[in-house]
């Protein structure tokens, strides 16, 4: 579950800022495939990538490798909505999904800015 859920913020992070996982992994000198293999969660980054794929996606690699803590409240509904819109955009390629992701991923910041207060 912790790949997954490692994935799958990484994935809505991307989203949000409009990279595509050819662009991200060509910033980072890795495949497409290993970016998709870790939004799936078959795999995880190279620990000498986090810092730069941490930059690029405007977090921290703390925060990367926090995505599976308790203290990530509500992230499993989160995760679970991700995966029924991203099953959905193979059949409906609208706006309406690109909105929904950004607004997870403004979730997600809020639920980062409130974990790192405590």
């Amino acid at each position: 579950m912790f790949n997954e859920k490692v994935g799958a913020y990484i994935m809505i992070l991307r989203k949000a800022r409009k990279y595509t996982q050819q662009r991200l992994a060509e910033k980072l000198g890795v495949s497409h495939q290993a970016v998709s293999n870790w939004e799936r969660g078959e795999s995880m980054p190279d620990i000498s990538i986090l810092p730069k794929l941490a930059a690029l996606l405007g977090t921290t690699t703390d925060n990367i490798l926090s995505a599976d803590s308790d203290d990530f409240r509500g992230f499993d509904e989160i995760i679970e909505n991700v995966n029924i819109v991203t099953k959905r955009k193979k059949k409906d390629k609208d706006a309406e999904i690109l909105n929904y992701l950004n607004s997870i991923a403004e979730k997600i910041n809020e639920i980062i800015i409130n974990y790192n207060k405590d």
